[in-house]
This record gives structure tokens, sequence and C-alpha cells, in this order.
């Protein structure tokens, strides 16, 4: 929806915000610094309230989860539609969710990879919710969903229903308020996201030697690509798929899948986030919107993956040249 005007004083403070967004010097620094100076280096970005706690290079996820928390509550509280910025907070929601539920059905305590601050129901209520089975807590398509796995993990016994069960609603739910609200831009923009979440399960299917059965009930629906055009293809070799991507939408994918190998998987998630940084480049042109403020969560969830991954690699003793080649592109 362009130049829409109710968004004038949002995306003047989401143009002062992405002043803040670390550029090409600032990851020349990370590249050249060690875990420790990498962590001292965000003292001195946006990072610096996130950090503040974080005191060794191991622990440096929670400081990441804490700023994009504080990326996506601000963006939500300045925006003239929270409920659209909030469909990137409720995916997270619905992660917490899984998590909790998947941990219930195993009996597992501790630690069980949730990520508090960052969707809008806290992590203690998904708990409680999940230990009491009242989902009623929850907003409402997010309780069907959690009650639907509940059925179809104990019908089949296998935490990927889990998975396959609220990542459909919740992409349902996206595209549903998209559509409700005539966002045009917000709508195409998560079929892009999911087209590419369906690319990279087709690849882990293939690899997995998995029939169309298990490709179907992972399959999110919504996007662009139909199944049957993964169904069609996967009892092919990949180059098939490159050949099928080849002249589309995501023709950047095509080198991945006409190289392809068990270790292109790295690969493909890397080009798969390139594609959306190539798309939400439309975004600068639009004065007044929600796509500056889009392209700005984008801009900071990419970023926080390049610096988790340089970080992570840099623990694990690789060097530069390894380092680079594992890292997105950048914005600017």
């Amino acid at each position: 929806m362009a130049d829409d005007t109710r968004y004038a004083y949002a995306v003047a403070r989401v143009r002062g915000m992405e002043t803040g967004l670390l550029d090409r010097q600032w990851l020349e620094r990370l590249l050249s610094e060690t875990a420790n100076g990498a962590l001292k280096a965000l003292s001195d970005s946006a990072y610096e309230e996130s950090m503040a706690d974080v005191g060794r290079p191991q622990e440096i996820e929670r400081g990441l989860v804490l700023a994009l928390g504080e990326t996506l509550e601000t963006v939500s509280a300045i925006s003239p539609v929270p409920e659209l910025i909030d469909l990137f907070r409720l995916r997270w929601d619905a992660r917490n969710l899984k998590a909790h539920q998947k941990a219930s059905f195993l009996k597992l305590e501790g630690e069980i990879g949730v990520a508090s601050g960052v969707g809008t129901i806290d992590v203690s209520v998904l708990e409680k919710a999940v230990q009491e089975k009242d989902y009623t807590a929850l907003p409402d398509f997010l309780a069907e969903a959690a009650r639907t796995a509940e059925e179809a993990y104990r019908d089949r016994g296998e935490l990927s229903v889990i998975d396959a069960v609220i990542d459909r609603a919740m992409w349902k739910h996206s595209l549903d308020t998209a559509t409700g609200h005539r966002d045009t831009f917000l709508r195409g923009f998560f079929q892009i996201e999911i087209d590419l979440a369906n690319v990279k399960t087709f690849a882990r299917m293939k690899e997995a030697n998995r029939d169309r059965a298990d490709l179907g009930a992972a399959f999110v629906p919504g996007g662009t690509l139909e199944l049957s055009l993964f169904e069609g293809l996967l009892g092919e070799p990949m180059d098939a798929f490159a050949r099928a991507l080849e002249y589309g939408r995501y023709g950047a994918l095509t080198p991945v899948f006409r190289e392809w190998t068990p270790e292109r998987i790295y690969t493909l998630e890397l080009v798969c986030d390139n594609v959306l940084l190539k798309e939400i480049e439309k975004a600068k042109t639009i004065a007044y919107g929600i796509e500056p403020l889009v392209a700005f969560i984008v801009y900071r969830q990419i970023e926080i993956k390049l610096i988790r991954t340089a970080v992570i690699a840099k623990l694990d003793g690789a060097d530069r040249s390894d380092i680079e080649a594992r890292l997105r592109m950048t914005h600017v």
C-alpha cells in the first residue's frame, strides 16, 4: 500500500533507526577481530544496550535475541497498524509454542530453545498453556493449531507434525491478516518467504530420500510455487529442479541446485536470505507505507544472522575466508 500517509511518522522514525544498521566498514572490523573482540565491537554499535549483560562471546545469542525483540517491539509501537508488524512477532510465538510442546511430549526439562522477549506472548504463558493443555490465553488461530498439533502427534508419534501444523497455521494467519488489510505488499512478501521455506523443505526431503507423502505433510500452502512442482521433481536429479527455477523469480537459487551436494544446504540458506534482501530493496523507493518498516525488520534480522554466523565461526576456529563465505549480502 504505497504512499499511505498514515505511516509518515513511523517511516521518519525508521529512517533514523536505519543509521544504526551496520555498514561495510563495521563488517570489516568484525571480520578482523577475535570472538572476544567482536563482542567488544558490538558495544560501540546500536547493539550496545542489548549486549550490556553479555560477558562472553559464547553467550552472544542472548544479546542478539534481546536486540531483535527490541527492534520488533519498537517498530510495532510506532506503526499505525501494529497488528501487521506483530505478524513478525507471532512467528516467534509459534516457534516457542513448538518448543514447549516438543519438550512436554519428550518430558524434557531445563533449556529447550525458547526465545524470550521476541514474540507477543510471554514464554511463561505458553509454558503454562502447554502444561495444563489449556490454550484459551492464546490467539484463536494459535490455540486451535496447538490442539491440532497435539492430536496429530498422538496419532503419528512424530515431532515433525508439530512443526507442520503450527507453521501452516501461522502462515495462513499471516496471509489472511495481510489480505484483510488489503496490504498487497505484505501478502506478496509472505508468499516469497513461504516459497523459500518450501524450497528448503524440498532440498531436505530429497537429501533424506523422503517420499511425496512426507513432502506434502511438510509443505506450507499459500506461496506462488505449487506443491505439484515439488512433487514432480522429487524423484528427479537436482539439476532438473535448477532448470525449473532458472527463469523465474527464484533464478538466483539455480547455481546452488545445479552444483548440489549435501554441504550446499548452508549455501542455500545464505542465497535464500539474499533473495529476500534483493526483494526488499524495492521498499526503499516508497515514501510512505509499511514497506520501509518491513525492510528495516528484514535488514535487522539478517544483520543479526550475520553477527551470529561470524562470532560462532570465530569460536569454531574458522579463518577469515571461510567466515566471509558464510555471510549474507550486506544492505549497504
